[in-house]
C-alpha cells in the first residue's frame, strides 16, 4: 500500500468518526437529558415530610396507560384544587415544595408524573417534549372534575410542564387557570436557541426528527404559540426570566402577545429557566394564589396587584412601580444567596 493511500485512509477514518460522533453524541444526550430521575420506594413516603393528609391516587390515561401521583384533599371536599405539571426529567416530588402554601390557601393539589416516569406506566425513554405529557394533564383534570367532583381548577406547570398546561387548557375548558413558568414557543424553535454553537443546525433538526419517529409525536403538535389564545376568557400567568438560557425574550414577547386576555407576564430580572421554578416560583407563591383566587373563588375580590407586599423570610425586600404584576422585589445571589436583587418588570411590547 503507498503511503498516499495510507494516509487517504487515515484522513477518511477520521472523517467518518467525527461524523458519526457528531450525531450519535448529541443523540445519546438527548435520550439521557430527557430520562426521568430514579423514583426508589422509600420515595413513596416523600409528602410524609409536610405532615399533610395525602393520598396516593392511580387514573388512566386515554390510551388506558395509569399514571400515580399524590392528591392532598383539603376539609372541604369542593374546594378548588390546583395540579403541577413537572419539567424535563423531573417527576411529582418536584411539586413538593409548592403544597404547603397551596394547602393552607385552601386548595387541593394533584401531584402526579407523566408516563414512563416514577410509578407511572408507559416507556421510559418516551419523553415527547408536552406532546403526550399534554394528554397526561388531560388525564389529570378528568380525575378531578370526575373522580373527585372537582369543578374549579387550575394548573402550575415549569417548562415542559408549562407548555403541557397550556397545551391541555387550550382543548380542554374544564381547565380554569394557568400558571406557565418558563414555557417555550415551539419544540423545534427552542431545540434550535438550545443548540450547541458548535453543532449544525441540520444537525439538531435530524436528531429531533429522529425523536418524532422513535417516539411518535409530531413537533408541530408541540407548539403552545398556535393554541394559547384558545384559552380565554379563561386567565393566563406567564412567568419568565430574563436569563432565560434556552428562550429568547423576543419569544417570550410572542407568546404573550398570542394569548388573549385576561393574561398577565411576569418577567423577574436575572433569573435563569431553572431559577424561575426555584427559588423563585416557591418564593412567588402567594401572588401566584392571589392569582389563582381570582380566576376559581368567586366569592372573592380581585386581587390588588398594585399593593406592595412583603416576603417572609426574605431579606432585602423593596417595591416597585409596575403595571399589572405584584410590586415585588426578591434578593437572589449566585455566590452568595440573598445578595444581588432579582426583580418583576412589566414587559414592554414592541
Amino acid at each position: 500500500m503507498s503511503l498516499q493511500l495510507y494516509v487517504l485512509r487515515i484522513v477518511a477514518s477520521v472523517v467518518v468518526g467525527t461524523s458519526v460522533l457528531t450525531l450519535i453524541g448529541p443523540l445519546v444526550g438527548e435520550v439521557v437529558a430527557t430520562l426521568p430521575p430514579l423514583f426508589l420506594a422509600k420515595a413513596r413516603y416523600a409528602p410524609d415530610s409536610l405532615a399533610l393528609p395525602y393520598e396516593e391516587v392511580a387514573f388512566p390515561t386515554a390510551e388506558g396507560l395509569i399514571l400515580r401521583g399524590w392528591f392532598f384533599p383539603t376539609e372541604q371536599p369542593n374546594a378548588p384544587a390546583v395540579l403541577y405539571a413537572p419539567s424535563t426529567a423531573h417527576d411529582q416530588r418536584s411539586g413538593l415544595s409548592l403544597v404547603t402554601a397551596l394547602h393552607h390557601a385552601g386548595y387541593q393539589v394533584l401531584l402526579f408524573s407523566y408516563r414512563g416516569q416514577a410509578r407511572s406506566e408507559g416507556n421510559y425513554f418516551g419523553f415527547t417534549y408536552g406532546f403526550a405529557e399534554s394528554e397526561d394533564v388531560d388525564a389529570a383534570v378528568r380525575f378531578l372534575y370526575e373522580t373527585r367532583g372537582i369543578h374549579r381548577i387550575g394548573a402550575i406547570g415549569h417548562s415542559v410542564g408549562a407548555v403541557s398546561i397550556i397545551l391541555s387548557a387550550a382543548r380542554n375548558p374544564r381547565l380554569g387557570a394557568v400558571v406557565a413558568a418558563s414555557p417555550f414557543n415551539c419544540v423545534d424553535e427552542v431545540w434550535q436557541t438550545s443548540r450547541p454553537s458548535w453543532l449544525p443546525g441540520f444537525v439538531f433538526d435530524f436528531i429531533l426528527r429522529l425523536s418524532e419517529l422513535r417516539k411518535g409525536f409530531s413537533r408541530s403538535a408541540v407548539c403552545p404559540l398556535k393554541v394559547v389564545s384558545e384559552i380565554a376568557p379563561r386567565p393566563v400567568l406567564i412567568i419568565q426570566g430574563t436569563r432565560d438560557q434556552h428562550i429568547t425574550e423576543q419569544q417570550m414577547e410572542s407568546l404573550f402577545a398570542a394569548a388573549a386576555e385576561p393574561k398577565t407576564l411576569w418577567l423577574i430580572e436575572g433569573a435563569t429557566h431553572a431559577d424561575v421554578r426555584s427559588p423563585m416560583l416557591d418564593v412567588l407563591m402567594s401572588d401566584v394564589i392571589a392569582f389563582l383566587d381570582d380566576a376559581l373563588r368567586e366569592e372573592l375580590p380581585a386581587p390588588e396587584w398594585a399593593a406592595a407586599a412583603e416576603v417572609s423570610g426574605v431579606t432585602g425586600d423593596s417595591t416597585i412601580e409596575a403595571q399589572g404584576i405584584p410590586e415585588r422585589a426578591l434578593a437572589f445571589g449566585a455566590g452568595q444567596p440573598w445578595q444581588s436583587r432579582v426583580r418583576l418588570r412589566p414587559l414592554v411590547q414592541r
